[in-house]
């Protein structure tokens, strides 16, 4: 059975740690809980205050998110193996990222021992954002959005944060007020339809839903929705080339899990205005065509651009393909791998406590074309984010381990190792390495 996660985000002073001691409290003695805290500097402050009768690991020396990755898979092991807690909260600095967390956590060694619970961001109604930039992706990952320190703030600064949670789209699964931390039990549960957990037992030949044409409130126009698991994946290309090309509609907003990462998409006036976002809940859609459009040509045509790499009968993993920036792909195998100049004999001199041998990444993305930046794709669909290609450092490919293989348990046939500090410091099962000529949101 697979152990529940749970990231709670937000801004430093939000309050994450009152509401994580009250849901604590709440829990105690019906469950066994664990904490994972990311304290930015070295005094372990939150740890302290979470202490007593609750397993707490900290991760100290910067943001998990960028300077402390590998810490995070290794913290999360290491309370599976020796405490095997009911449930475990995960607490990034306030400078952090959440939908990196819920990357890291899905394509790290534990995936398969961890159900992701809802991701809940805590906002401080009485504070405006110091990085509005970073709090627009707390807002955009949060399933669940809280209102912290409801007693402190006036009714004006409560309208606007439920002014802001519901100009959302795609909306929280659930917003709410909380006084001292204490949240609602549902803020940590999955509503029924929704979340990874319903995507894992969803009947995939069912999983997009029409919404009847020509509700009241679009009179004279067509009107469709459509909703797709965490799994599926689109492809980007496709997807934005269909989107140009169709006429007819009115207004179009979509976030797909595409095969370049996660990405809001918008159509008015006949532009597509792509984003990348830290949505990572589901693959959405809703479209109002003109009365004479024909919905469902549109969505015989944004089903086809589902990526057919979901199907393992089609899925070839044995090799590893580097696509550059025009396109051309270029399929490498084991062997060619290990031919290429470049070779790294013992990749722990890159990624301490790690196995095997590789060959540095820049030396296979020197075979395409001059590029901006490059994505890795892994064998289950996810992706990194777009990273600038002077980031690449002493990046390798690990492609073997004690003279065969690299075994699928371990990652492989190929596995990423990143340098310190980056933001795809490991992706295991890669089949895919894109060169971009420029970030496409």
């Amino acid at each position: 059975m697979r152990t529940p996660v749970h990231v709670v985000g937000g801004f430093l002073g939000t309050g994450k740690t009152t509401v994580l001691m009250a849901e604590l409290a709440r829990r105690e003695g019906a469950e066994r809980c664990a904490v994972v805290v990311n304290d930015f500097g070295q005094a372990a402050i939150d740890a302290t205050l979470l202490g007593g009768g609750v397993q707490v690991t900290n991760i100290p020396g910067g943001c998990v998110c960028c300077t402390a990755p590998e810490g995070l898979g290794a913290a999360i092991r290491a309370i599976l193996d020796e405490l095997k807690p009911d449930r475990i909260f995960v607490e990034p600095s306030g400078l952090g990222r959440p939908r990196d967390v819920v990357d890291m956590l899905a394509r790290g060694d534990v995936a398969a021992r961890i159900a992701l619970g809802p991701t809940v961001v805590l906002v401080d109604p009485t504070r405006s954002p110091a990085d509005p930039t970073l709090f627009a992706e707390q807002l955009d990952a949060a399933d669940v959005l809280v209102a912290t320190r409801c007693d402190l703030a006036d009714v004006d600064q409560l309208a606007a944060f439920d002014k802001l949670a519901h100009s959302l789209w795609p909306a929280p699964l659930l917003v709410a007020h909380a006084t001292r931390g204490v949240l609602p039990a549902a803020a940590w549960e999955w509503p029924a339809g929704a979340g990874p957990r319903a995507a894992e037992a969803h009947d995939h030949d069912h999983e997009h839903h029409a919404a009847p044409a020509r509700p009241d409130s679009t009179a004279g126009y067509l009107a469709g929705s459509w909703v797709f698991p965490p799994d599926a994946v689109f492809l980007w290309d496709g997807l934005t080339t269909m989107l140009a090309a169709t006429t007819g509609v009115v207004r179009f907003k979509g976030v797909f899990r595409t095969d370049l990462g996660w990405y809001r998409l918008d159509l008015a006036g006949g532009v597509v205005h792509p984003a990348a976002t830290s949505y990572r809940r589901d693959s959405r859609a809703d479209v109002i065509l003109r009365d004479d459009g024909d919905l469902a040509a549109f969505e015989a045509q944004l089903l086809a651009t589902r990526s057919a790499d979901r199907d393992p009968d089609t899925l070839d993993s044995s090799m590893l393909t580097i696509v550059d920036p025009s396109g051309m792909e270029i399929p490498l195998s084991r062997g060619a791998l290990m031919a290429m100049p470049g070779q790294v004999a013992d990749v722990s001199t890159v990624a301490p406590g790690r196995a095997g041998a590789g060959v540095c990444l820049r030396e296979l993305l020197a075979l395409t074309q001059e590029g901006e930046r490059y994505i890795v794709v892994a064998a289950d669909g996810l992706t990194t984010a777009a990273q600038p290609l002077e980031s690449l450092g002493d990046s390798v490919i690990v492609h073997s381990l004690e003279g065969g293989p690299l075994p699928a348990e371990q990652g492989g046939p190929f596995r990423l190792y990143a340098a310190r500090g980056s933001a795809c410091a490991n992706v295991k099962n890669v089949v895919r390495v894109r060169v971009l000529p420029a970030d496409p949101g």
